[in-house]
């Protein structure tokens, strides 16, 4: 026909234009959208009413209608995605909180390994003997503490940022920790030297475990900075069961000494190693370390402050306290406070799972703040489950968890439960300093917070003895608390870099 149009049965059809076209793929994929239709659209498809449809004798009516029951409906265009989006989210979540059981486990597990050898050596020795071997592991574990400051948690940090080199920070890791290892090997034996008699014996004992737990535990950190919680799992669980054959091997001989049990607890840490390092072929190797160094020395040695800043002002108010009250109401204050103590070691796991998790989020400080408040609430409210029981614990029980000592002791147990409350949310904020702040963010917020927590304590004591010292720390940790979330909130409040 001379003016453009065809004629399709029996009647005339204008020519389409590419706007038809268009509208219709539009309405088409619309219609897939919401699944109204199992036709697959086209430039080029009919619109096909269904039989059922009043127009369907009047197909460009038809058309007409279809377009406008489609323009008409709600537009589910971007439904797949939000889908996807939720979907992806609830993946997320799962998985993390699938970590976070796995954390808990861990730490049970690791937990787990020194209170099993301190029951024993308490059962099997005299208090001398047990007073030895608990100032030997005093030592293993400010040492220890040392070196996750300065090594391990630098290295869970690099693994978290750059996950596929995670064996290779791992293989200078071992080198690392083997060298602090060595060094505190050294020191061992010379404190061994002065000191001599059963404390001497028992550092030498601290120095053959060293190598091992140190090497143990930097591959702990490198399975939590990987976002591989399960092998820390399987590596606790390998010492653990290791250390339980050795030592009941020992009791059944009829030969469990304090020395024996420490080495079955060596035995242990060596096997846990292995556990984690031979199936990923893991060897110290001294990787690239000047450049580590360069890189990290300034981190490191901020951590490292922060842990001896923190752990040498704590322990020394204790030292000062003595002089301020009677053994008796010190022993029942230290007594309440290490009542609550189980639930910061039982999450100490989860700590390190939630450092690594901010750790992946340093490039959206909004969202890391957002996600650490959530988990400082998270933390609180554990402290308050926790508390409330500790509370309504019958006292029985309490006396014979801890003697005589709990009756003074069950007087304080609520405020420092209170205290606790306050105090663990505070983890959090440390955290997000750490992975967004410079390391002289750290140590200088460590120091401001920990001055008003030793005042309150302090202070407290003077004024009203034990129980003025449980209120006192309370204070102060709100004061401790409310000087890291300022700084947390600061540098979440700085642009990303």
């Amino acid at each position: 026909m001379t003016d453009g149009s065809r004629k399709v049965s029996g009647r005339a059809e204008r020519p389409r234009t590419g706007a038809d076209s268009d509208h219709k793929v539009a309405a088409g994929l619309a219609a897939r959208a919401d699944g109204d239709s199992p036709v697959i659209w086209s430039a080029n498809a009919q619109s096909r009413p269904s039989p059922e449809s009043p127009w369907a004798s009047d197909p460009q009516t038809a058309t007409r209608a279809e377009g406008c029951r489609l323009a008409a409906s709600p537009d589910t265009a971007f439904a797949p995605a939000l889908i996807r989006g939720g979907r992806a989210r609830a993946r997320q979540v799962g998985r993390f909180a699938g970590r976070a059981g796995g954390a808990l486990v861990d730490q049970v597990l690791s937990s787990g390994t020194q209170l099993l050898l301190i029951v024993l050596v308490a059962r099997q020795a005299d208090p001398t003997t047990f007073g030895a071997v608990s100032v030997a592991l005093l030592a293993h574990g400010f040492l220890l503490g040392m070196m996750r400051a300065a090594i391990g948690e630098v290295i869970l940090l690099r693994c978290r940022a750059h996950p596929p080199a995670a064996d290779r920070e791992a293989r200078r890791g071992l080198f690392l920790a083997l060298l602090a290892a060595t060094a505190a090997g050294v020191g061992y034996a010379g404190a061994a030297a002065l000191i001599g008699g059963q404390v001497g014996h028992f550092l030498l004992l601290m120095a053959l475990a060293g190598p091992l737990v140190f090497a143990q535990d930097v591959l702990r950190y490198v399975a939590y900075g990987a976002g591989r919680v399960h092998q820390a799992v399987v590596a606790d669980a390998v010492w653990f069961v290791v250390q339980v054959a050795a030592s009941a091997a020992v009791l059944a001989a009829g030969d469990a000494t304090p020395t024996r049990l420490i080495l079955a607890w060596v035995a242990g840490a060596g096997a846990g190693w292995l556990a984690l390092a031979v199936p990923r072929r893991l060897r110290p190797r001294p990787v690239a370390v000047r450049r580590w160094w360069t890189e990290e020395r300034a981190r490191s040695g901020g951590f490292l402050a922060d842990f001896l800043v923190s752990n040498g002002m704590w322990q020394g108010s204790f030292l000062l306290l003595g002089a301020l009250m009677s053994l008796e109401e010190l022993g029942a204050l230290r007594v309440a406070i290490v009542s609550v103590s189980p639930l910061a070691n039982l999450l100490a796991g989860v700590r390190t799972l939630g450092l690594a998790h901010l750790a992946g989020l340093r490039t959206q400080p909004v969202r890391a703040c957002r996600r650490a408040v959530q988990i400082g609430l998270a933390l609180g409210g554990a402290a308050a489950v926790y508390g409330a029981g500790l509370v309504l614990l019958p006292d029985r029980w309490g006396s014979e968890l801890f003697g005589e000592t709990w009756a003074e002791a069950a007087a304080l147990v609520g405020i420092v439960a209170a205290a606790e409350v306050i105090r663990l949310p505070t983890f959090a904020a440390i955290d997000l300093v750490k992975v967004l702040g410079a390391p002289g963010d750290l140590v200088r917020t460590r120091v401001v917070g920990g001055v008003g927590v030793i005042a309150g304590l302090l202070l407290g004591a003077v004024v009203a003895g034990p129980r003025g010292a449980a209120a006192g720390t309370a204070v102060g940790y709100a004061w401790n608390e409310l000087i890291w979330w300022r700084r947390g909130h600061f540098l979440c409040s700085r642009p990303a870099g």
